[in-house]
């Protein structure tokens, strides 16, 4: 847009510096006419940017684990493939700690195992010595009420009366013990398997986090890219703290974006979807071609000039040749428009700020006030003024 004023600005000067040269009594010598048509015209502002990379396109991999580095072969430049192994941390001591873990685990496990083979036996042994301690006892009791009932019929003595008493008591602390030896073999089953299950369960946790700290000493690549920085060495310590540190960068190259600084004289012609044309300097003969994705609401102010930022997202195979921070300059298409009438640039020319054109017929120059449209790269849509096929001046000089 601002070539597009500076080329009618020109134009302008021109004529004023002719007018000034030449009295108006001076005979008109016309060197170069246009004949008015129809055709497209594609109206567009012109802006500069800088080709970013997209978030989530530029990771930093670093790791939770403290030890020696001593796998990290790659440079800046290389190519990495996602899931490719980046750097690995000196592990001995990590995987010492785990095998142990484990081995303990294993013996704890072995021990629920053993109790768990052997408690329900003893259980289901003593359950049979109760059972038959009780029919002891039963028999007692039944017989020490046979020798009452002989003794009230004097069919026995006291002494054998005193002797099943006795004896029924006998029975009854062999079936106390019994029964007790039941609960306890009972409840040392329950409390061994309870404690056993409690250490069984907290070894595994321990195992676990003994693993993820044994994984956090491989480092491999998230995402497929380029490696775009290196911080730390092979053979280096490396010691994690509240963060990870950074070990190297990774830079995928297909998700790449253009910010657009656009003037606020044009933010008003440009909107999200808004086709955009664009180059870069490596590349100067090849347009690009993108879609504004979204323009951000807070302004940039460079100079003193008041810029509102575009985002233009990098096709995957035009990324194959733009890299970050390049420079770009783009054209923002604001309006396109087929079967239009237009005119040359050149033939424009401004009058006290009324935009005109000098018609030519039986050459002869006549001054015509137009209504101009849309603005295009070489030419001008005419709404009001002109017809199809008239000729209009573009470069003419006055002869006295």
């Amino acid at each position: 847009m601002k070539k597009i004023f500076m080329g009618i600005l020109i134009v302008i000067l021109s004529s004023v510096i002719i007018y000034i040269l030449f009295p108006k009594s001076s005979k008109p010598k016309i060197l170069k006419t246009a004949r008015v048509w129809r055709g497209p015209i594609t109206a567009f502002v012109e802006e500069t940017g800088i080709v970013k990379p997209q978030v989530g396109a530029l990771i930093k991999v670093g790791t939770r684990a403290t030890g020696l580095l001593t796998y990290l072969p790659y440079q800046v430049g290389d190519f990495v493939k996602k899931g490719e192994l980046l750097a690995l941390i000196d592990d001995r001591e990590i995987l010492a700690n785990l095998n142990s873990a484990k081995a303990t685990l294993k013996s704890l496990q072995a021990e629920l195992q053993l109790i768990d083979a052997t408690y329900p036996l003893q259980i289901k042994e003593q359950e049979a010595k109760v059972q038959a301690a009780k029919a002891r006892y039963d028999y007692a009791v039944l017989n020490l009420s046979r020798e009452e009932i002989l003794l009230k019929q004097e069919f026995t003595t006291q002494d054998s009366v005193d002797q099943a008493r006795k004896e029924r008591d006998v029975k009854w602390a062999d079936y106390q013990v019994a029964l007790e030896t039941l609960n306890r073999l009972k409840e040392e089953y329950k409390q061994k398997r309870h404690s056993l299950l409690a250490k069984i369960n907290a070894q595994r946790e321990k195992t676990k986090s003994l693993e993820v700290e044994l994984s956090y000493t491989k480092i491999y690549a998230p995402i497929s890219g380029y490696v775009s920085q290196v911080t730390t060495q092979q053979g280096e310590t490396v010691v994690a703290g509240l963060s990870a540190p950074n070990l190297i960068s990774l830079i995928d190259p297909t998700k790449l974006e253009v910010w657009l600084y656009v003037d606020e004289t044009d933010i008003g012609t440009v909107s999200p979807g808004k086709e955009v044309l664009y180059y870069v300097d490596a590349y100067p003969d090849k347009w690009f071609h993108g879609k504004i994705l979204t323009i951000y609401p807070e302004p940039e102010v460079k100079e003193n000039i008041v810029y509102y930022l575009a985002i233009v997202k990098v096709s995957p195979e035009d990324a194959r040749l733009i890299r970050p921070e390049m420079t770009v300059h783009a054209r923002i298409i604001t309006k396109k428009k087929q079967n239009a009438l237009l005119i040359p640039n050149a033939a424009l020319k401004f009058e006290k700020g009324i935009p005109v054109v000098y018609k030519v017929k039986d050459n002869k120059l006549i001054l015509t006030k137009v209504k101009i449209g849309l603005r295009g790269e070489n030419e001008i849509e005419i709404l009001s003024g002109l017809k199809e096929g008239e000729k209009v001046a573009l470069k003419f000089v006055l002869s006295p």
